[in-house]
């Protein structure tokens, strides 16, 4: 029963703030998922099969219908969990794509487990207690299964556990799960049944298998509080710092109500662009390090969203009288995320615009609008976690939405952070599908400085050393690559050679040697 399968089962397309509406639904049965896309997974069929879980009568067909919902969801969970499992164990943060397969499928999982515990509660209340054990026999020994994907991992348990609207995910949901299901009742309860020879021979060998693992389930979220503890802090004392030097701003910005100028970049713009600006005049701003402070998404126009076929999706519909009225913008600010208006993000000494040049798939297109508008809502994240998906900064807003890209990011204090300048920095990398469409700034004396990719790159710390063989700009940071060494004497010698590093879409650095 719990064998994996590496033929996925097709599956569809869903909007994450209502897991189980259907937006694009591929033919089960008839070809490999692509799992590359963010919502494709493990939804077709198991509907159906929750759909025959009825409470009042049938318990026995209902049985046979969860642990066939259990099942089928158990044949995705290596392809789901890979890349997760890989990037902890490589010390890497999850991108984007990964965290929205990986709460999509817990979701799902643990909507399966729900209706399972009203069926086994249904035949508790009619004293079928054959029914009721045998139905925690499938649930306890579905959530055993997944002992190393949700909480073998502190950091991936970390993740699964917090509370996050997109998904539906309540807080500590997974935890609820494992307490009820895989306590020491339930356990003695099976063991009961073994020996009685009431569960078929593979159920039997699949629970003495996990034997070991009960307890393992029990004691794994022991050692959370302290890290639940520290996020807390750390959260309301950057909040405090954040929102007073927020609200400290010397003046308004030089772009600020330049009705032509808002014309021109409006022009510019096209869905799915990123912008992002400079305002040096607020002090949050020059506690950022580096260039830029801040950066958003372009939605489009109504016009736009009509002929993209998107307008009367489930993820744009709530928004429509927003975007009608000229709320084009998303973005995550320290009041959280929602639309804006060009005009009022003008406020601004310097704009660039960001665009991915490489052709999306309807699919695709649609998939990042859905990720994208079920961020609306979400909070400020004052710890700057880029794979806590509960709250956002603005760079998490594109780091979730594009969440096929690998962006540059930073380690810090044990998390992965992303900064405005890391999300330009991708028109920099080789081999990159994202161009720079726009730069300009403005400064104090109204001067007008326009800069091409190159420029920009200079401003992010970057440094222009020729063209490669592909024609492509080469765009290096410089550093030291130092060796310690121990000579004849028993002195330590450290020697340092010049580096440079390009990076390269995708995640690699080249790295190259000075003489």
């Amino acid at each position: 029963m719990w064998q994996v399968h590496r033929n996925l089962i097709s599956y569809g397309v869903s909007n994450m703030k209502a897991i189980f509406l259907s937006a694009i639904l591929i033919f089960s049965n008839l070809a490999q998922a692509d799992i590359n896309t963010a919502f494709l997974v493990v939804r077709v069929d198991i509907e159906n099969e929750l759909a025959k879980i009825d409470t009042r009568d049938h318990l026995e067909d209902s049985l046979h219908a969860l642990h066939t919902a259990l099942f089928k969801i158990s044949q995705h969970k290596e392809e789901v969990f890979k890349q997760a499992l890989e990037a902890r164990q490589d010390g890497v943060p999850l991108t984007g794509l990964t965290l929205t397969r990986i709460h999509s499928y817990l979701k799902i999982h643990l909507t399966i487990l729900e209706r399972g515990l009203a069926l086994a509660d249904a035949a508790e209340d009619i004293k079928d207690s054959l029914i009721d054990e045998k139905a925690y026999s499938l649930m306890s020994l579905s959530l055993l299964y997944h002992y190393n994907e949700y909480l073998k991992d502190d950091r991936l348990r970390f993740l699964l556990s917090r509370k996050d609207e997109s998904y539906d995910l309540k807080a500590k949901a997974m935890k609820k799960a494992y307490t009820r299901i895989t306590n020491r009742k339930i356990e003695r309860k099976i063991k009961k049944m073994i020996k009685k020879g009431q569960l078929d021979e593979a159920t039997v060998a699949a629970h003495v298998a996990y034997e070991d693992t009960w307890k393992k389930a029990r004691k794994a979220f022991k050692g959370d509080f302290w890290k639940k503890l520290s996020t807390f802090v750390v959260h309301h004392i950057s909040g405090g710092v954040g929102n007073t030097a927020g609200s400290v701003k010397f003046r308004k910005g030089t772009m600020w109500e330049d009705s032509a100028l808002q014309q021109d970049i409006e022009s510019k713009l096209k869905p799915m662009d990123i912008i992002t600006e400079k305002t040096p005049f607020i002090l949050t701003d020059r506690l950022i390090p580096g260039h830029f402070g801040h950066n958003a998404i372009w939605l489009g126009t109504p016009a736009e969203l009509l002929e993209m076929g998107l307008w009367d999706t489930d993820f744009i519909k709530p928004f429509q009288n927003d975007i009608l009225q000229g709320f084009n913008i998303i973005e995550t600010a320290r009041d959280g995320t929602h639309l804006k208006k060009l005009s009022e993000w003008m406020n601004i000494d310097e704009i660039a615009i960001i665009r991915r040049e490489s052709k999306m798939t309807s699919a695709q297109i649609n998939e990042f609008y859905a990720v994208l508008m079920a961020q609306h809502g979400k909070t400020y994240d004052f710890n700057f976690d880029v794979e806590t998906t509960d709250r956002l900064v603005c760079s998490e807003l594109l780091y979730q939405s594009y969440g096929d890209v690998v962006w540059p990011t930073e380690s810090y204090l044990g998390r992965y952070t992303i900064s405005p300048d890391n999300v330009a920095s991708i028109i920099v990398q080789k081999q990159t599908p994202f161009k720079l469409i726009f730069s300009m700034e403005r400064n104090e004396e109204l001067k007008e400085t326009f800069k091409d990719s190159i420029a920009l790159a200079a401003d992010l710390g970057f440094t222009h050393n020729g063209i490669d063989d592909q024609g492509e700009n080469i765009l290096e940071k410089e550093t030291l690559t130092c060796v310690e060494r121990i000579d004849t004497q028993g002195d330590k010698l450290k020697t340092c050679i010049k580096t440079w590093l390009r990076p390269v879409f995708g995640g690699q650095t080249l790295r190259r040697f000075e003489n």
